[in-house]
């Protein structure tokens, strides 16, 4: 008797989720056809519709709400025995897929990844760039294994572990003048340049700085701390940066870089996981290699 295949069960939940073949198809990183075929396969296997292919959105019968159900339960158990059975191995030297907030990766990775090389040089280490909100959403659908992001962050389900903090400094056009000792009163949110909405570096800084922006302003945001420099450098306000953004991103000539007076404003850096992940004995000890490395 045929009995439905782990891909199979995989392209109906990457259906749910999506809402789309195309973009289902692109999230198991295969064709739309393939993808299709796949579900309709696994439909003749069961006997019964999985997927309302009628109307203009997609959607699944009761039974296939069902079915996604008990398939995420299934490789849930799938993803357990392949834990266990690299557990019996080394340490790290299996497939670690972690997730990266794009205001920490490009300024940490260059300088981790080779350490995490040398100290395990079996570990196969595949990154993800993204926000932090869909990198959740990443992992409560066992996208990836891991991410590093920065706190506070409502993680629900999920373990979180400081790797360490780090302060923030004001970056201003040059021709500005600053006190001597700089403290977050001393900051005009009239003049200050944040990345837009969706980006949590934007409310860590303004809740590490204790800032309220006015209703009425007129004000940029960008999508990157790369434009939000530039910004600052041509002179259209001031902004709050990470240390390791002050100490690994190339800086305008145009801008001054100067540091709080303590206590100085911070944010806190560090991983989180799934609460049920079978990879926890790995993820921790990546953890606390990070964390030493860090330090």
């Amino acid at each position: 008797m045929s009995r439905p295949t782990i891909r199979q069960i995989e392209y109906l939940i990457a259906l749910e989720h999506e809402k789309s073949f195309s973009k289902a198809a692109v999230y198991c990183n295969v064709t739309q056809s393939t993808l299709s075929a796949g579900i309709k396969d696994l439909e003749i296997v069961i006997g019964q519709n999985l997927v309302n292919r009628s109307g203009r959105k997609i959607s699944l019968t009761p039974l296939g709400s069902e079915t996604v159900e008990q398939g995420r339960k299934i490789l849930r158990d799938v993803d357990h025995i392949m834990a266990r059975a690299k557990a019996a191995q080394a340490p790290l030297s299996g497939t670690i897929r972690l997730g990266v907030i794009p205001t920490i990766a490009p300024y940490l990775l260059p300088y981790i990844l080779p350490e995490l090389q040398q100290s395990f040089p079996a570990l196969e280490l595949q990154l993800y760039e993204d926000m932090s909100a869909r990198l959740v959403e990443m992992l409560h659908t066992r996208k990836i294994d891991a991410a590093i992001i920065a706190f506070p962050y409502e993680t629900e389900g999920m373990e979180q572990h400081n790797l360490f903090e780090e302060e923030f400094y004001l970056a201003s056009p040059k021709n500005k003048s600053l006190p001597d000792n700089l403290s977050v009163k001393d900051i005009k949110p009239e003049e200050l340049l944040l990345l837009e909405d969706g980006h949590c570096l934007r409310d860590h800084a303004l809740s590490a700085c204790k800032l309220q922006l006015p209703h009425r302003r007129k004000t940029f945001s960008a999508t990157s701390l790369a434009t939000l420099i530039q910004m600052v450098g041509h002179g259209y306000g001031v902004t709050l940066l990470p240390e390791m953004v002050v100490k690994h991103a190339p800086m305008p000539n145009g801008i001054t870089l100067a540091p709080f007076k303590t206590p100085a404003p911070k944010r806190q850096i560090g991983m989180i996981w799934n609460v049920s992940t079978p990879q926890k004995r790995d993820l921790q000890e990546l953890c606390e290699k990070l964390r030493d490395f860090l330090a």
